[in-house]
């Protein structure tokens, strides 16, 4: 009998011009069985895809859900618009926007429920694809609104329960700040509206430079955060998700700034909102280890290899809780848990990171491990107790005990292919 070879799996190798294979919806197995099944497999037919359910108008830049959080719904970024998918019903539910641009690949993380009762902290959905940092969550915090109609002046207060803050043409430091009716902290107002808002956010937070940004003495404020600030508005959000923080009282005194209401709102409702990030830094990875949540912001050459975290159960980044990558200045790419660990991927090597223990050092690097190997941008994934990669010259690698190559070269070729057509669009 006269046997006919055929292709086992795509093929395609232009480089050497050689004629392109193409297998369709068939996968092979062999007969354990049949004497020549090691020469003759079969060709299986894949099982045709069935249409389930329509989510905005695409594209799909991500599928996303975490079994044991949000009753194991899928969560769905199509164009710029976040979708819930229920589980239960099958039906599409539009959350909010992400954003107002289609930036990197996008990454999403999701933390469970801690406690139960008025002090329950609720589970968390965050966000991210190179700018905005943001969380979902089904009972959220309750938020404030601070606008400016016009420029804001020298002695003009803010007061955000109980603690009080003035902006001064002078020295932070006249005085004795201390966040009192008397001694208010003080903040820069700097030379413009959108200067003034944004020390007074830094002061909030405690996330700019003291002494300079605003009083030395300054503490961060303890029931309530900045997330977001432009050119005529702050917005802030309680620390404690619920309804307990709409009565948060705010006011303020001054010609040219009002808070939408006397109190913040919102509280104990669903809600999409921003996470305030360092030096108004983008996100541009995130995962889940341990209850953190792993933050790679937008790398600068000041920042490479930075990577921030989130403490279990806060929806906050402190601009302190950082570290920063050891082996090389390469920037970070990509955060991914693999199981009692976390590596972080960067252009030119992969470092593996654990948590130590320690609640004033979190975070420690695993020493003695390390693949100097970096990433494509998004490009690691998961699979079981396996992480697959694909490196800076385009292979396809597995990281078990170590790094093994998976790929073929007309693999690599277009892999490469794509890569160089992908980068010339974005430029």
């Amino acid at each position: 009998m006269q046997e006919i070879s055929v292709g086992r799996s795509d093929y395609r190798r232009s480089l050497a011009k050689e004629s392109s294979v193409v297998l369709r919806n068939r996968f092979f197995e062999y007969s354990p069985v049949l004497n020549s099944a090691k020469d003759m497999p079969a060709l299986v037919m894949r099982p045709a895809l069935r249409k389930w359910i329509e989510a905005g108008n695409g594209h799909i830049r991500k599928v996303f859900s975490e079994p044991g959080t949000f009753d194991d719904d899928a969560f769905v970024v199509s164009g710029l618009e976040l979708y819930r998918i229920s589980r239960s019903a099958g039906t599409a539910t539009l959350i909010g926007s992400i954003g107002t641009t289609v930036l990197g690949d996008v990454s999403m993380a999701a933390t469970g429920a801690i406690g139960d009762g008025a002090t329950a902290v609720p589970q968390y959905l965050f966000i991210a694809d190179g700018g905005v940092l943001w969380v979902f969550t089904e009972n959220g915090a309750a938020i404030g609104h601070l606008q400016a109609s016009g420029a804001v002046a020298n002695a003009d207060t803010v007061t955000i329960d109980g603690v009080y803050y003035k902006w001064t043409n002078g020295s932070v430091d006249t005085g004795t700040p201390a966040g009192t009716s008397g001694s208010p902290w003080l903040v820069n107002l700097g030379a413009s509206t959108a200067e003034a808002l944004t020390n007074l956010y830094r002061a909030i937070n405690n996330d700019g430079t003291a002494g300079t940004d605003y009083s030395t003495a300054l503490v961060d404020h303890p029931t309530v955060a900045g997330y977001s600030v432009a050119a005529a508005d702050l917005y802030v959000t309680a620390r404690t998700a619920g309804a307990a923080g709409n009565s948060i009282a705010v006011s303020e005194t001054g010609a040219n700034i009002a808070w939408a209401a006397g109190t913040l709102s919102g509280g104990g409702a669903d809600q999409l909102r921003q996470v305030g990030m360092p030096l108004d830094l983008g996100a541009v990875s995130i995962a889940h280890f341990n209850s953190y949540i792993i933050v790679i912001p937008a790398q600068d050459a000041q920042i490479n290899g930075r990577f921030y975290w989130i403490n279990p159960g806060e929806t906050f980044v402190d601009a302190l809780d950082f570290a920063t990558a050891e082996r090389s200045p390469d920037a970070g790419l990509q955060a991914i848990a693999l199981s009692d660990r976390f590596l972080i991927g960067g252009q030119t090597t992969t470092e593996t990171w654990i948590t130590s223990g320690n609640p004033d050092a979190p975070m420690q690097r695993f020493s003695g491990v390390l693949y100097d190997r970096g990433i494509l941008d998004g490009s690691m994934v998961r699979v079981k107790d396996v992480l697959m990669l694909i490196d800076e010259d385009c292979n396809v690698l597995e990281l078990g005990g170590g790094l093994k190559p998976v790929s073929r070269p007309d693999i690599v070729e277009r892999i490469r292919q794509a890569n160089q057509t992908a980068a010339a669009l974005e430029g």
